[in-house]
């Protein structure tokens, strides 16, 4: 070889590595997948009322639901009327605080909501509180 003289090496196909990307990019989903919080669901729509005093409650509590056509959900999962005693007593044996969180339709009598409030009382619960929307 001669001082000045260009040699031609034969074109390689050198491609960028991938996998570390890939790996980079499944470690991120699993990061995001476990962080992340899921919503409750009532299990029927509700259109909660508006109330100047509202205060935060602990997620950890059993939510009972109950729609403007008289449908009732405790916890997302749909139940009726007479099953509804039962329903809250058995979650509430799973719940440290034993407080309910009742969900009411903003169409329903207070004699509804009151009724389901006595429902939860006699079902164990210590705390029952109602879910409104803040003004």
């Amino acid at each position: 070889m001669k001082l000045g003289s260009v040699t031609n090496s034969p074109p390689t196909n050198e491609e960028p590595n991938l996998a570390p990307l890939i790996d980079i990019i499944f470690i991120l989903l699993i990061f995001f997948v476990v962080t992340t919080t899921f919503a409750k669901d009532l299990g029927i729509e509700v259109k909660r009322p508006k109330a100047g005093t509202a205060t935060e409650q602990p997620a950890h509590l059993v939510r009972v639901a109950v729609g403007a056509n008289g449908q009732f959900a405790v916890d997302g999962r749909a139940t009726s009327s007479w099953r509804l005693e039962a329903e809250v007593e058995d979650r509430i044996a799973h719940c440290a605080e034993k407080s309910v969180l009742v969900v009411a339709d903003r169409s329903i009598d207070a004699k509804t909501l009151v009724g389901v409030m006595d429902t939860c009382r006699k079902a164990g619960a210590v705390q029952v509180a109602v879910a409104v929307d803040e003004q």
